[in-house]
């Protein structure tokens, strides 16, 4: 085999595999863990987002439609394209704050995250943190039927770095959302 030919099939192996590194890097994952603490039971969910997106379109039940949740906010007239303009522009800083014997609520914008904290005291006991990077803001849509595109939401995962979306611990359960 002469050298031409040979550094041409080495070439083509070597962009073959490149290709599919590429591909695989590209491929994003959305990653649910539950532990229910009664009964020992362990859900993991460990799905590739692609896969995610095209089910997501075959799925028509109530108030779910191919990918569009109704809200059902018929009586509510909102400019929802205003209210995540608003903020999205809001400087970083605190907006609620709510302590109570029952629990405490925080909820805050810095660093390009919309931050939730909630402290629950009784009940279950549960500690919620959810982080909501301003990209997936952009990405809610919410049409004139008062329809939230859930597939939309869905595909601004691709644009994150990856990390934890939403914690919950409490007496009960242990839940976590993160996107890799």
């Amino acid at each position: 085999m002469n050298a031409k030919r040979t550094l041409a099939i080495i070439t083509m192996i070597l962009v073959s595999f490149a290709g599919m590194a590429s591909a695989e890097e590209a491929t994003r994952w959305i990653n649910v863990n539950v532990e229910e603490h009664s009964d020992g039971t362990k859900v993991q969910v460990h799905l590739p987002l692609n896969l995610v997106l095209a089910v997501i379109d075959g799925i028509n039940i109530e108030n779910f439609d191919h990918g569009k949740v109704d809200l059902e906010l018929d009586d509510m007239d909102v400019n929802w394209p205003e209210v995540f303009a608003a903020i999205q522009d809001a400087p970083d800083g605190d907006f609620v704050t709510v302590s109570s014997p029952d629990a405490d609520v925080r909820v805050s914008k810095s660093g390009g995250m919309m931050l939730i904290d909630v402290n629950e005291k009784e009940h279950d006991n549960a500690n919620v943190k959810v982080r909501v990077p301003m990209s997936m803001i952009n990405s809610l849509h919410i049409d004139d039927e008062n329809r939230v595109d859930v597939k939309a939401f869905l595909q601004s995962l691709n644009e994150l770095p990856d990390g934890e979306l939403v914690r919950v611990e409490s007496d009960d359960a242990n839940v976590r959302v993160w996107v890799e």
